[in-house]
């Protein structure tokens, strides 16, 4: 049952219905936390040690010393997969500031932080070739690098949620984000890729996620010799363009099928699309086994 799916909570495996922490907790009260969200593929975690350093990385800039080691919390993920008995599933490790009792801002006025890790099983395979994404540009933009890094993957996804209710609204699947610019920065769950003449582009990541899978597709296109450009990208760009996929490490490689209203690649995905996306297939098999 559902319910009774093992949430980790502190170091303890907590039934998912029991599973709580404080409403003064300050990820509740202010976004003020971190997370990460992976995957794992036949009972190996695709790229842990990579999301680990970058929940790390993100606790660190916003001050939140995380209280075990890289390693324990490694540990913690796998067990959370092998004590449900997980083999398809999306993990999603969070760490807050910890309990504020005192009302207000200061970060000072907390206990020590607060991790949770829950899994849910998912479908083995989220690539489907003949099915995509529709996109639709939105009026909200990404927050500029200047304001705030988006490098910190932060609790607070509100501009995120934002723009993927506008597209939802205009019937898309999925929202593209553009920076303050004009330009495009990614989607609002993922990174945005295009094709034009067997090339693929996608956005400089000043103001996105540098994404885990975003950079998995990379290098795969590398080892297909395909080149690979890291530049500005515009509406243009993504109109006219001959194929456009979606990354994120929780749907893997996501064809798009059309754009505001313009149908791309004759309404499914196009041919580096499915190279690509059966080189990741075969890719995320190589994960940690958290069964070991």
């Amino acid at each position: 049952m559902e319910e009774n799916w093992l949430v980790y909570v502190n170091g303890e495996m907590i039934p998912m219905k029991d599973a709580k922490i404080s409403v003064f907790d300050r990820g509740f009260q202010y976004g003020d936390g971190v997370f990460e969200g992976l995957r794992a593929y036949g009972g190996r975690i695709f790229k842990l040690m990579e999301h680990t350093d970058r929940l790390f990385r993100s606790a660190k800039a916003i001050n939140i010393a995380i209280p075990i080691s890289k390693e324990e919390f490694n540990e913690a993920v796998k067990r959370v997969i092998r004590e449900n008995g997980f083999q398809d599933a999306h993990i999603k490790p969070q760490v807050t500031r910890g309990i504020a009792w005192k009302l207000g801002l200061d970060p000072r006025n907390t206990t020590s932080p607060n991790i949770v890790i829950p899994a849910r099983p998912i479908g083995k395979s989220m690539f489907e070739a003949e099915k995509g994404f529709k996109l639709a540009a939105v009026s909200v933009r990404k927050i500029p690098a200047m304001c705030f890094d988006p490098r910190v993957k932060s609790l607070n996804y509100l501009a995120n949620i934002m723009a993927r209710m506008e597209a939802l609204t205009s019937g898309a699947d999925e929202a593209i984000m553009l920076d303050i610019h004009g330009y495009v920065s990614e989607g609002a769950g993922d990174n945005i890729f295009l094709v034009k003449g067997g090339e693929l582009y996608t956005p400089n990541v000043q103001d996105a996620l540098e994404g885990i899978t975003r950079q998995t597709v990379m290098d795969l296109a590398h080892r297909q010799e395909i080149k690979v450009y890291e530049t500005r990208i515009t509406l243009y760009d993504i109109y006219t363009a001959d194929e456009i996929f979606v990354t994120g490490s929780g749907a893997g490689i996501v064809p798009v099928t059309e754009v505001d209203r313009r149908t791309l690649s004759e309404g499914k995905a196009g041919p580096v699309t499915k190279l690509l996306g059966d080189a990741y297939e075969e890719e995320v098999k190589k994960g940690e086994s958290a069964y070991d």
